[in-house]
């Protein structure tokens, strides 16, 4: 006797996925649409579930029914079912249209299979059906890396390479980042001037000469610190294309992803830092992606006054995630721009647009407690050590 799993077709594919993964079955059936088929979505999921290294290539079959007919999703079920009757079958009702759930339902109760949905933002199988069994929970144990929740909405990550490297650089110029950031004002100056001399290289990959004169202490601990050489009054070095993207903006990238890495396996499942996923010629790269408890979460870093983005349209890149992406995500929004605030609050209509898009936006008075701010948002536990010192600043 085979067990046999029944998935209902629907934009949102993690459901399922997780599903298959805690009752692990022998088979799939997908009951699907013209619409999901369209957009692959059944390949999207299987893609998902090989890179979580379960394989069902030979093991699934897929049959595409009418979603407004229960008529036709009966005639369809009663075509597959055929020498199959005898097979133990639990049937997750929680995708596909109301009329496919309804069909489903009714379809397999006669057998008296199991049947169950997963709550959205819960990670449990809620039994309900047989009666003897009616409200019985699963906890599902299965959690998505940022990779692995992307393969499941059919978008590949264009950089995997570059991942690691990413989050090393990251990990070596912590307290420099976290520096800057408690210095901030002090060194803006700074900071301006390398973003209006070397922005336009962030894609070269020679070195460019950067040469300064400090005008505060805390520029010449900045510059020394970033290993500039000093003769008379100038500071001078060479800078190559990771050390201008960091003194252009990346900075901040680091600094947020290094306060968050802190809460990896311990409320944030994974993480990653300037992550480029593409769809059908689609492609973006986003500062920061996590993932917690089966959720995604993206992380917007814009730097400095952001003269040319008063109005935070950057809000929008946001939206297209959701949009083109087809991702339902939340995501955070942090910024230093004193544009985005009227009398030391957030402007009416970015914050309009902030919840509009399950934005939050973190102040430029708060970046510097940002894990704190997140950690509150997600109900993580933030460390003692750190709660401590934040509370300080």
């Amino acid at each position: 006797m085979n067990h046999i799993h029944i998935c209902l077709v629907s934009e949102q594919t993690i459901p399922n996925i997780m599903g298959i993964c805690h009752f692990n079955p022998d088979e799939l059936l997908f009951v699907s649409t013209e619409k999901m088929e369209s957009r692959r979505t059944v390949e999207h999921i299987l893609s998902a579930l090989a890179y979580l290294g379960r394989n069902f290539k030979n093991r699934f079959k897929t049959i595409v029914v009418k979603e407004d007919s229960l008529l036709d999703c009966k005639k369809k079920l009663d075509e597959w079912i055929s020498g199959k009757e005898s097979d133990e079958f639990i049937v997750n009702l929680t995708g596909g249209t109301k009329i496919m759930s309804i069909a489903a339902y009714e379809y397999f109760k006669d057998y008296g299979s199991r049947m169950g949905y997963i709550p959205i933002g819960r990670n449990e199988f809620i039994t309900i059906f047989p009666k003897k069994t009616s409200n019985a929970v699963d906890h599902i144990s299965l959690r998505l890396s940022v990779p692995a929740y992307l393969s499941a909405y059919g978008l590949k990550v264009t950089n995997t390479n570059n991942l690691l490297s990413s989050h090393e650089q990251a990990l070596s110029r912590k307290e420099i980042s976290k520096w800057i950031m408690q210095n901030y004002d002090a060194v803006k100056n700074l900071l301006n001037e390398f973003s209006l001399k070397l922005r336009k290289f962030r894609g070269d990959r020679s070195e460019r000469p950067f040469s300064y004169i400090p005008q505060t202490e805390k520029e010449k601990e900045l510059l020394t610190k970033m290993g500039f050489l000093k003769d008379k009054d100038t500071y001078t070095k060479n800078l190559n294309r990771s050390k201008i993207i960091y003194l252009t903006g990346g900075w901040l990238e680091e600094f947020c992803y290094n306060e968050l890495l802190q809460f990896k396996g311990k409320g944030i499942d994974d993480i990653v830092l300037g992550i480029s996923p593409e769809k059908q010629g689609l492609k973006n790269e986003f500062d920061i992606m996590f993932t917690k408890d089966n959720a995604l979460y993206t992380v917007e870093c814009k730097s400095l006054n952001q003269d040319n983005d008063p109005k935070a349209e950057a809000l929008y890149k946001i939206a297209a995630l959701q949009k083109e992406f087809g991702l339902r995500v939340e995501s955070f929004y942090v910024s230093t721009s004193p544009h985005i605030l009227k009398d030391g609050e957030l402007k009416h209509s970015i914050k309009a647009r902030a919840e509009q898009f399950k934005t939050t936006v973190i102040l430029p008075q708060e970046v510097i407690n940002i894990a704190k701010i997140v950690a509150e948002k997600l109900r993580i536990n933030l460390p003692e050590a750190n709660n401590d010192r934040t509370n300080n600043n």
